[in-house]
């Protein structure tokens, strides 16, 4: 009752794609594998109250927290947290709907359906996904017949794609951050006028209205936002466009100009940091934006450069949302931002059981996040996928295109 202790009941029948059942065993070593002490799993922060997962029998799990953590069930569901074989570091056998036949990085892999799957789905016989990073060219692709689903289709294709015969847009209202990263550990990150001036420099109704074309909603540079519920702080008040408070902050800062590293990681961000930089230039501050390749962006790029760009799909709860972002010493935290009264709050509201209590918290970390954690977020997307007129039952789940990425297993073709 006091969320301390958690038993998993695994369901029996299972096999991997090998035709290995799945047991205890798998899910004791992929977990283990996340809050191992030398891990750099992106889900290590997430899961650091936990004190030992422990098999005890073939389908039973058990796990013991060092501290409550109520939303354990739920963390369970993020994609980082699907589990592997016994012993395998990557050999891409899972107990999904579709074996993996083949995979070249970067251009494409095939996959065949899973006669041995647990369940009813899986209505296609095979899956072939190709690598198209050009968004113009993805949706031409569509268009032209040459594939039946895309994935993040940019808003300047929109209406082409909603007037077409034989395609249509599914556009799945979500939280999908448009984010720019300015680094707490460097400068001018670490300048807080600076960081204030670009928040207040975002014309953030018109990112909405014309970037997205009204396909999202505004930001107010916190990660959570109506969609979370009761975790939203509500009384949190908007950061409104404003130029002469921009100014006032950059002049503050001394700071005249910036670079900002950009790669078109999502739809609209490119057009956002360009209407930033036309806003910046009208009170007389040079923001250079900086295009760079999205191919390498995440490992050479982010993380890395003072200023860039980020993307997040929403997570499913509030704490799991903010902790693999600005949890202190999280592998991702977008900004080097180290904030000890946050990470006591991480803790504190998953133990909390007290719906008042829990979102005074919630609304203190989301009031931290707003006016020190360097982060600017103006806009957040809908996901706005593609499909064939013919392509039937892609799931409605805001956690990711095309239904979380869960749509091989409840497509069909008509």
């Amino acid at each position: 009752a006091d969320a301390t202790e958690w038993t998993f009941q695994l369901r029996k029948g299972v096999t991997f794609h090998d035709g290995t059942p799945f047991t205890a065993d798998d899910v004791v070593y992929t977990m283990n594998r996340h809050v191992a002490e030398d891990s750099t799993s992106t889900i290590k922060s997430v899961l650091s109250s936990v004190k030992e997962w422990r098999k005890v029998n073939s389908h039973e799990v058990k796990v013991e927290m060092n501290s409550p953590n109520s939303d354990l069930p739920i963390l369970m569901g993020l994609f980082q947290s699907k589990i592997v074989k016994n012993g395998s570091t990557g050999d891409g056998i899972g107990t999904g709907p579709f074996v993996l036949d083949s995979f070249e990085p970067g251009i494409k892999s095939l996959h065949r359906k899973n006669p041995d799957y647990w369940r009813d789905g899986a209505n296609l016989d095979s899956i072939e996904i190709t690598a198209i990073t050009d968004s113009a060219a993805r949706a031409n692709a569509l268009l032209a017949g040459d594939v039946q689903l895309i994935v993040a289709v940019d808003p300047k294709s929109f209406r082409q794609i909603e007037t077409a015969d034989g395609a249509e847009l599914l556009s799945t209202p979500a939280a999908v951050q448009l984010g720019i990263c300015c680094l707490k550990s460097t400068e001018p990150g670490a300048n807080d006028d600076f960081v204030k001036g670009l928040q207040y420099i975002q014309d953030r109704e018109r990112i909405v209205k014309k970037v997205l074309r009204g396909k999202g909603s505004v930001g107010n540079d916190t990660p959570i936002m109506f969609a979370h519920g009761r975790d939203f702080c509500e009384n949190l008040p908007q950061r409104e466009f404003d130029p002469d408070k921009a100014k006032f902050h950059f002049n503050k800062s001394g700071y005249t100009s910036a670079e900002l590293h950009m790669a078109p990681v999502a739809s609209g961000i490119e057009d956002m940091c360009l209407l930033a930089q036309a806003n910046a230039a009208k009170i007389g501050f040079d923001l250079k934006v900086k295009k760079v390749p999205a191919d390498g962006y995440w490992g050479a790029v982010w993380l890395t450069e003072p200023i860039n760009v980020v993307t997040w799909f929403p997570r499913p709860t509030a704490n799991s949302q903010i902790a693999i972002q600005f949890a202190p010493g999280a592998a991702w935290n977008d900004t080097h931002w180290h904030n000890d009264r946050l990470g006591e709050l991480l803790k504190l509201s998953l133990a909390e059981t007290n719906l008042e209590r829990r979102e005074e918290m919630y609304c203190e970390m989301q009031t931290l996040i707003h006016n020190g954690s360097g982060m600017v977020i103006p806009a957040f997307s809908n996901i706005n996928d593609g499909i064939a007129s013919n392509v039937m039952g892609v799931p409605n789940l805001p956690l990711g295109n095309l239904g979380g990425a869960e749509w091989p297993e409840f497509i069909w073709v008509t």
